[in-house]
């Protein structure tokens, strides 16, 4: 399996598709990163307003077109022929990256903020067309290797984005580089989407219902009414929720316990991407091509086996808090032999998490009739971000009611085992449809 997995990239049916959603994940963060940057150091400060709260609400304002789009998302995606839909969400992308170019020389929030929220509604649309393609364009015994290939490169295009967001955006000068690099990335997402192979109308008669919220009832009604698409997506989002709850934490964690500086904390975060991209690729090795949850169980297990470990792994708080002046950089802290042991917990948590979420989106799109796949993509997208949010106040209500990080941390690990009801009649399912 692992050879026809990397074979993948030598074939016209699998390697544009993969370039034009990678350089799009890259997009989305180069540009996030960049926006993240200028409002901690520079814009919240011009305009008085702390720099969380503006973080926060950027961030929000590019997830919340997943809740008020996807239904329509998914319609679209299954209405008409999915080739044409990337180009012209590509263009899209190209507008939106010069847009972003001149806001980022202005440095201008309300313009970068806009530019944001088109990238989370660009990316609306494009998830169900990814996910909703990608069975017609391989072969049945190849759909979980390129599935395990399409996670790992977006972890990767996340990383990458991060770090080259950080790298190259310069608070007082015109950043030229970051534009430069931002537009390009679009026009080549563009030709190569230009490039994926034509596969039809998936359900050409379909009516499309312009009402955003009668359509999303509906389409969350019948995924949920879906006896294998229902445990998949639960699961899909709990493991979003959780990677979202480990990213928020990590900061706090690496410099209030570790003593780490800004540059340790993007070395735990290019792990965690790491480990998940890792994770994604193993799964697809030792299933060998199957579609099958019979792993969900397992690797749930292992994520909350691991994820104590990782507690364990950190170090007390310490008895004088750290400061800008007392933490330390990526060299002295991987010199440290103390601080391997949670990086490699840390590792192992994205691993099973990689793990868990290749099989079950591959369960999603196998089971799921193919002329309501993209709208099965959708409603899975609208629960993974309602999943993240609500984990995310949930951790936050916690953390105001007095509880410690590693609490909430321990409390989500112990969680795990409320899955793995869910995984183990998934996984019985799937062997019945079998």
């Amino acid at each position: 399996m692992a050879r026809t997995q990397w074979q993948l990239f030598g074939t016209r049916r699998f390697l544009p598709l993969f370039i034009t959603q990678f350089l799009g994940a890259l997009n989305d963060n180069l540009f996030r990163q960049a926006l993240v940057i200028l409002i901690t150091v520079k814009l919240a400060a011009d305009m008085g307003i702390q720099p969380s709260i503006l973080t926060n609400l950027a961030i929000g304002l590019f997830i919340l077109p997943y809740f008020l789009f996807s239904a329509l998302a998914g319609q679209l995606a299954d209405k008409y022929e999915k080739t044409n839909q990337i180009v012209w969400i590509k263009i899209w992308e190209v507008g939106l990256m010069v847009a972003g170019a001149f806001a980022v020389y202005f440095q201008n929030f309300y313009m970068m903020v806009a530019v944001l929220s088109g990238l989370g509604l660009q990316s609306t649309f494009f998830g169900p067309i990814k996910y909703g393609v990608l069975p017609d364009l391989v072969k049945t015994e190849e759909l979980l290797g390129a599935n395990a290939l399409i996670e790992a490169g977006t972890f990767v295009a996340i990383l990458l984005g991060i770090l080259v967001g950080g790298l190259v955006i310069n608070q007082d000068g015109e950043n030229f580089v970051i534009s430069g690099l931002m537009i390009a990335f679009a026009v080549i997402g563009t030709l190569t989407g230009r490039m994926v192979p034509k596969t039809g109308q998936a359900a050409p008669d379909l009516a499309i219902r312009t009402n955003i919220f009668a359509s999303t009832g509906t389409l969350l009604k019948s995924a949920w009414q879906n006896d294998i698409a229902r445990p998949a997506i639960i699961g899909i989002s709990w493991i979003w929720l959780y990677g979202s709850i480990y990213i928020a934490q990590i900061p706090e964690i690496v410099f209030a316990r570790m003593g780490g500086d800004k540059t340790v904390i993007t070395l735990v975060i290019a792990c965690f991407s790491v480990g998940i991209g890792v994770g994604a690729l193993l799964c697809s090795r030792i299933l060998k091509g199957e579609i099958s949850a019979r792993l969900a169980p397992k690797a749930l297990m292992g994520l909350g086996a691991v994820s104590l470990l990782f507690v364990l792994a950190l170090p007390d708080a310490p008895e004088v808090a750290y400061t800008a002046e007392t933490v330390v950089g990526i060299g002295a802290f991987v010199k440290t032999v103390g601080n391997w042991p949670m990086l490699v917990a840390l590792i192992g948590v994205a691993m099973m998490a990689g793990m868990v979420i290749v099989p079950l989106y591959t369960i999603l799109q196998e089971y799921t009739p193919r002329e309501a796949r993209s709208r099965a993509i959708a409603a899975n997208n609208v629960f993974n971000s309602a999943f993240m949010a609500g984990g995310t106040l949930i951790a936050a209500a916690l953390i105001a009611a007095g509880l410690t990080v590693i609490q909430i941390l321990i409390l989500y690990a112990v969680a795990n085992l409320l899955l793995l009801h869910q995984a183990t009649r998934l996984k019985a399912r799937v062997e019945a449809a079998n």
